[in-house]
């Protein structure tokens, strides 16, 4: 048996489920890449401060939000701009946009990949400071952490009388970032002027006849025996580490993998109103459009005001894509990819 065979076919969810409401909180101001270099550059050897601004152009990256002030190689976020903080934020503001308090969510779920700290979860801490006592589990995923919390999702809410399920994304990756290493390390450069901080959650509940919704969420792999493209290792240097040649071979096969799993579903990109692919950068959107012979004007970019916020950037996405005063009747196509081990998830949201 081959590895292409291992493979096996993606999850797929069946039937859907209500989008009761979205939210999404933000550490602090937009801080331009030339602010974020002159802060750096205050405290640590910046002398590849051109190459930084070349990287930044050439990712399209204008701004991004960052939970901490560069003071030290080695710091926390800004009191309130914790990881949990961010989530809790995003949570209150999906709660709000919902109509709903914490006391009516029944479960809660939370992925991230820069956890406040490694034991207790980080959700624990994000439901400390809802004031939240009921069930609570968390992913340590990054991109498509959204796609297996939906995954969990859907089972909850097939459940008689389920009471509504909110997910929250969150990320404070600019902390798993060394300044001090920038000269001596081309991946902390990508990862300065790449990542940015925030949280997006949303509240789900059991289907309803009209309103918004989620359906055609699929969840899969193809990194069977594959090196990582992105990982973060027990090497004392508490950063992310990229393979950038493998990542960018694999770009285009995470592309036709989501197709080919929302095809599972008779959903192709050309029927949707809007594509939101993973925010890796300002540059998604003319890559997606191309790919899939899209006009650029259907695919939903947010990567070029907040950098790659991870864990984060669907919910991110939509709550700001819902924010735009999105018509009633709207689709849109989510397509998710993750380099770590090569992965990719999606769904599609009627807007309602």
């Amino acid at each position: 048996m081959t590895a292409a065979t291992l493979q096996g076919h993606p999850w797929l969810s069946q039937g859907k489920i209500a989008v009761l409401g979205t939210g999404h909180a933000l550490p602090g101001a937009p801080v331009t890449t030339a602010a974020l270099l002159d802060r750096i550059a205050e405290r640590f050897d910046l002398s590849r401060r051109r190459e930084a601004l070349a990287v930044a152009r050439r990712m399209a990256i204008d701004t991004r939000h960052v939970c901490r002030d560069f003071a030290a190689a080695d710091e926390v976020a800004r009191p309130g701009h914790a990881n949990p903080d961010l989530a809790a934020a995003a949570v209150n503001a999906a709660l709000a946009d919902a109509g709903l308090a914490i006391g009516d969510i029944g479960y809660l779920i939370g992925h991230t990949a820069t956890p406040l700290q490694p034991l207790p979860s980080n959700i624990a801490f994000v439901a400390d400071r809802l004031g939240y006592g009921g069930p609570h589990i968390e992913l340590r995923q990054a991109c498509t952490g959204f796609a297996n919390a939906l995954m969990i999702a859907f089972g909850l809410l097939a459940a008689p009388g389920a009471r509504p399920v909110a997910i929250v994304g969150s990320e404070t990756g600019s902390l798993f970032f060394d300044p001090a290493r920038i000269a001596e390390d081309s991946g902390q450069l990508v990862n300065m002027v790449q990542m940015g901080d925030g949280a997006g959650a949303i509240i789900l509940g059991p289907a309803t006849d009209g309103g918004s919704s989620i359906s055609a969420a699929w969840f899969g792999a193809i990194g069977l025996g594959r090196t990582p493209g992105l990982q973060m290792r027990a090497t004392g240097h508490r950063e992310f580490d990229h393979d950038f040649a493998a990542i960018l071979a694999s770009g285009t096969r995470l592309f036709d993998a989501g197709r080919e799993a929302a095809a599972l579903h008779g959903v192709v990109p050309e029927a949707a109103d809007i594509i939101v692919p993973h925010q890796v950068s300002g540059r998604i959107g003319e890559q997606s459009a191309a790919h899939f012979g899209l006009p650029i004007e259907r695919v939903f970019v947010n990567a070029d005001r907040l950098g790659n916020t991870g864990s984060a950037a669907i919910w991110l996405a939509l709550a700001q894509l819902r924010e735009t005063g999105a018509e009633s009747g709207l689709r849109a196509l989510i397509l998710g990819a993750e380099a770590t081990k090569y992965m990719h998830g999606g769904f599609v949201y009627d807007h309602g």
